[in-house]
């Protein structure tokens, strides 16, 4: 009977230590921590994510909290709710601006009424100037526990120059995030911190010390080759194209020749209502047939084989030829006879080109495609920004391959590249034969240090011989002079490049008379010392113009045309020719003139004033004193008439008004005329000259 009762007793006692045992695991390990338990637990603190910038240091991404905001309706008294809610309603309407007075108080009767009323989401997107006003407006300055204001910080990425380079910044998110917030996002992330906290009951935790709390490491700033100014030209110079020829969408890449840095990169797309925005990256992810801007690469092969000169001729007989069974036709009604093989390139005859290649490599078409590939045009391109992989230039191998295959694939057929494949390419002409990788990023900086520096590699020093270059880059400038893109031709300066126009659904025997087509022009600037290398493609254009001389190289003169408006470093032999004349000045700010004339290196007369007119005399220019006769106090419009855009934005908006221009140079007319009265927040429209 004894051992009956100690035995109890020991696996009694057994029971209670086992219990403790789990009780204790269960504390410990697996109770939520956000369970009733008072026991402090670490939470993780978020580290600040890096910044992106542009070349000149200009925020292109920024980490800016945002809140989402609930309300528990639970704990605000009745009789404070009632004696608020009017004042309180009025107050969310005046702030967000996004409803009625009317519709908050319904919206907070309602969610005051209801049964689960102690987490009504709010607003899910709260800034923090909004989020301070908040905290002061009736009921919600009581606090959390007798206001029911709710607030919880939610991480959010900001672009202050909203959709330029949208795509190519990057979007951060759980699913397919893209660009450089992708491909860098380990370097932006940072390193998470922790902190221990205990609860002190209804929710609240409280820091507490501890030696294992941790601060977290801000992520590295990412410093891209984006020019804010070039990426402005290029977004808008895009964007007034695809409502002008009603477009489905188009992107323009703008590539420093020798560097390989990426200046500009514009993706947009344009939908029924005419919106424009960044919707996909087509620059570097659609792959397609480039048409006549390949014919480069076909004549190169040809040269670089040895089996033709540019001066040697082909027929191309009435613009018709016959592959098989199918027929080549030229966009020249009746063609353009027997010309060189130059001329054919110039203007961009499909006929002589596809003849000539067809002619000399039928018999071995693998040995075109030797010289292809030796050029880099079907090798992926290791960028830094993860792209899709579906390039594809046919071989002779595939089962794919036809007849027709090698005339059609001759003028940029029968093969899918993308915009940057082509433009490497092009730029690699323009950079004497040496293929640079295009780059994107220039710098990864820590605490305003820089700890990595990143530079272009070289694809190919030469991706054909000097000779060669040589004999084509005159057809390239005669293209622009005299060819399929002379509308283009500007005595500023010269342009060498290609058009191309490709028909999207020519292999579709259903479609007879609607037919969809791909305008493109690729090249570079100037043409005698190539800076600047740019493609553009417009995709599918429909206002009656589809040729790519039409479409996408008006795009290229308007992009270059304001480049070589502001880039000093491309007229370095004409500042040498003004430094021993006199160059003219729009009237405007002194000081902003002086330091161009200091650059120049001139010597010249200059007024103590702010504002200034240039007076030429004989040899002798000098800047004298321009009075702007305005008056802030009671609203009088001064004279503009004669100054830059610049300073005229600078005057006027310090008046509060709005301003609209058009054109380029110096003011000629305005809206509100000299001594006219006008109001703080009107319109100002000005005519540029």
């Amino acid at each position: 009977m004894f051992n009956i009762r100690a035995i109890a007793l020991y696996f009694f006692f057994v029971l209670i230590a086992v219990s403790i045992v789990v009780k204790i695991i269960y504390i410990q390990e697996i109770k939520d921590v956000n369970s009733d338990t008072n026991s402090p637990k670490f939470f993780q603190v978020q580290a600040p994510r890096g910044n992106i910038f542009s070349d000149d240091g200009s925020l292109l991404a920024i980490s800016m909290p945002l809140y989402k905001v609930h309300l528990d309706m639970s704990v605000i008294k009745e009789e404070i709710f009632n004696e608020n809610v009017d004042e309180l309603a009025q107050r969310l309407s005046s702030l967000f601006s996004d409803k009625t007075s009317e519709d908050y108080y319904d919206f907070l009767m309602y969610s005051k009424n209801k049964i689960n009323n102690k987490y009504v989401l709010f607003k899910s997107k709260v800034n923090y100037n909004q989020l301070k006003s908040l905290k002061k407006f009736p009921i919600f300055e009581l606090g959390k526990n007798r206001g029911g204001l709710i607030i919880e910080q939610r991480p959010h990425r900001q672009k202050p120059f909203g959709i330029l380079a949208k795509r190519t910044i990057g979007i951060l998110r759980a699913e397919n995030p893209v660009g450089i917030e992708r491909a860098f996002d380990h370097t932006l992330t940072g390193e998470a911190g922790k902190q221990l906290k205990q609860k002190v009951g209804n929710g609240i935790w409280l820091p507490k010390k501890s030696r294992e709390n941790r601060l977290p490491i801000a992520g590295s700033d990412v410093q891209t080759t984006i020019n804010i100014d070039m990426q402005d030209i290029t977004e808008l110079s895009l964007q007034n194209a695809l409502i002008e020829h009603e477009a489905d969408w188009g992107c323009v890449i703008l590539m420093e020749v020798s560097t390989g840095k990426i200046k500009a990169i514009a993706n947009l797309r344009r939908d029924a209502d005419t919106l424009i925005d960044e919707y996909y990256n087509y620059a570097i992810g659609e792959h397609f047939e480039p048409g006549s801007t390949f014919k480069l690469a076909s004549i190169i092969a040809g040269i670089e084989d040895g089996h033709f000169k540019t001066t040697d001729s082909v027929d191309t007989e009435n613009g018709e030829y016959k592959f098989y069974d199918k027929t080549m036709v030229d966009a020249k009604t009746g063609g353009y006879g027997k010309i060189t093989i130059g001329d054919a390139f110039v203007f961009s005859s499909n006929v002589g080109i596809s003849r000539i290649i067809n002619h000399y490599y039928k018999d071995n078409p693998s040995s075109f495609l030797d010289r292809i590939y030796k050029m880099g045009l079907s090798t992926p391109l290791d960028i830094e920004l993860p792209y899709a992989n579906n390039l594809l230039v046919k071989d002779p191998k595939m089962s794919a391959w036809s007849g027709v295959t090698l005339p059609w694939m001759s003028i940029g057929y029968e093969m899918q590249l993308t915009p940057l494949h082509i433009l490497t390419f092009y730029n690699a002409i323009a950079n004497s034969g040496k293929m640079v990788t295009p780059i994107f990023t220039s710098k990864i900086i820590k605490e305003g240090q820089t700890i990595e520096s990143r530079t272009s590699t070289i694809i190919n020093p030469a991706i054909c011989s000097k000779s060669t270059i040589n004999a084509i880059l005159p057809l390239l400038k005669r293209v622009v002079d005299e060819g399929t893109a002379h509308n283009i031709r500007t005595e500023k300066y010269s342009i060498a490049g290609k058009t191309g126009t490709t028909l999207l659904n020519y292999d579709d025997s259903k479609i007879e008379t609607v037919r969809s087509y791909q305008a493109s022009f690729a090249g570079f600037f100037p043409s005698e010392n190539p800076k600047y290398s740019c493609i553009v493609v417009v995709n599918n254009p429909k206002a009656g113009k589809f040729y790519g001389g039409n479409v996408a190289a008006p795009i290229f003169r308007k992009i270059t045309d304001k480049i070589f408006a502001f880039d000093v470093d491309i007229h370095s032999s004409d500042i040498e020719q003004l430094s021993s004349g006199l160059p003219k000045f729009k009237q405007g700010y002194t000081w902003d003139t002086k330091m161009l004339i200091d650059k120049l290196g001139i010597n010249i007369k200059i007024t103590n004033h702010d504002w200034m007119t240039p007076v030429l005399a004989k040899d002798n220019l000098t800047l004298e004193r321009r009075r702007i006769e305005y008056d802030l106090k009671n609203s009088v419009m001064p004279n503009l008439i004669g100054m830059g855009i610049q300073d005229a934005l600078y005057l006027l908006e310090t008046y509060g008004l709005k301003v609209e221009y058009q054109g380029f140079g110096s003011i000629k007319e305005q809206s509100i005329v000299k001594g006219k009265n006008f109001k703080r927040g009107e319109t100002i429209k000005l005519l540029l000259a």
